[in-house]
């Protein structure tokens, strides 16, 4: 007895060590690291798995191992389980290893998982009823969000909610989100400061503000709370404004509809209830209308001469600059979400052109 503990102890020490350095396989009594594994494609290694040797390889069955894994981390388990009404052992693909292990085999026709837990359990969660497997076997574990009903049926999607629960993590589950946002804008012109027309030197525009409309996507990323957050919105504004001297005045007219797509990294903070967020990226303005109009006017003994000074727009067609945002979401039900978000956006000018800046009120609906 002493013996074959020792044994089992040295073959445990070799395989943590050394499994997820190298290529290994295990049998019931061995465990040999530093080889070379070739990987197939998932059908073949859930069948068997190949070992270099020199200059040929060796075919090691399910049968005749226990274990094998590869150097990234990939593992694959010697399991009994029925294929076709026909019970066989294959290799299984171990996803997620903890208090339940989460297995995927792909054979022919067939993609399936299974579950493990505490090594009394092995059962196939098949895709008709596999909520409700999650919900049987995750019972000591009160979900709250109604997770298990965001669940997919797949290799990401179900590690993820695995791995929530081996860890103890009972927090909202990361998916993908669509909707519909509404806002309020505030859009700012300004001259730069390096301005080659003189006579735009001395104007200030008073901000314009408009309503906004658009769609928006919420990608999540891996299995953080990291998203990609983009959309297109639409705004459109009008400005003028009146510059006197006592010999001249200026007048300047601009009218603008503006289609916005942000692109932005933005973190959501993990609590269930109410969920703060923040994001930043960049952002690409085009707009569909831009009309500029500069009128220059003079008195000459009393006799008003008017000019129309500008022909090119004073706002660029496309712009890039860059957004910032802070806001709010809460959870309607287990998927529908309302958020409120402040959001400023930057837009550079050049020596022609005016800078734009835009302090935006925006509400979202996702579903």
């Amino acid at each position: 007895m002493k013996s074959w503990l020792i044994t089992a102890i040295l073959i445990l020490s070799i395989h943590c060590a050394h499994s997820q350095k190298s290529d290994y396989i295990m049998t019931d009594t061995l465990v040999s690291v530093g080889i070379k594994l070739k990987a197939g494609t998932p059908k073949e290694n859930a069948q068997f798995v190949r070992m270099k040797k020199g200059d040929s390889e060796i075919s090691y069955s399910a049968e005749e191992l226990i274990e094998y894994g590869f150097k990234n981390g990939t593992v694959y388990l010697s399991k009994n389980i029925s294929v076709s009404g026909l019970n066989k052992r294959v290799f299984l693909e171990r996803l997620e290893h903890g208090k339940i292990t989460l297995y995927y085999f792909i054979g022919e026709g067939i993609k399936t998982y299974f579950l493990e837990k505490d090594s009394t359990v092995f059962v196939e969660i098949s895709k008709e009823d596999f909520r409700k497997h999650l919900l049987e076997h995750t019972s000591d574990y009160r979900w709250k969000g109604k997770q298990v009903r965001l669940v997919k049926y797949n290799r990401k999607s179900l590690s993820q909610l695995i791995s929530m629960y081996n860890n103890g993590h009972n927090r909202p589950l990361p998916y993908p989100r669509f909707g519909v946002i509404v806002g309020y804008g505030r859009t700012s012109l300004n001259v730069p400061a390096g301005m080659s027309k003189e006579h735009l030197n001395e104007i200030s525009f008073v901000p314009g503000a408009s309503a906004l409309f658009g769609v928006f996507a919420d990608l999540p990323i891996e299995r953080s709370y990291f998203s990609l957050n983009t959309g297109v919105n639409i705004t459109k504004n009008g400005f003028s404004v009146n510059s006197a001297s006592p010999q001249s005045e200026v007048d300047v007219v601009i009218n603008t509809t503006s289609l916005n797509v942000p692109v932005l990294l933005r973190y959501t903070l993990p609590p269930l209830a109410w969920r703060p967020f923040i994001n930043a990226g960049g952002s690409y303005l085009y707009h569909l209308t831009n009309k500029s109009s500069v009128y220059r006017s003079s008195i000459d003994q009393k006799v008003i001469t008017i000019n129309k000074v500008d022909q090119q727009p004073l706002i660029s067609t496309s712009m890039v600059g860059y957004s910032l945002g802070i806001g709010l979401q809460r959870n309607l039900d287990y998927r529908k979400i309302a958020a409120g978000e402040l959001r400023f956006n930057q837009f550079p000018g050049n020596d022609i052109t005016f800078q734009k800046t835009q302090l935006e009120i925006i509400a979202s609906f996702s579903f």
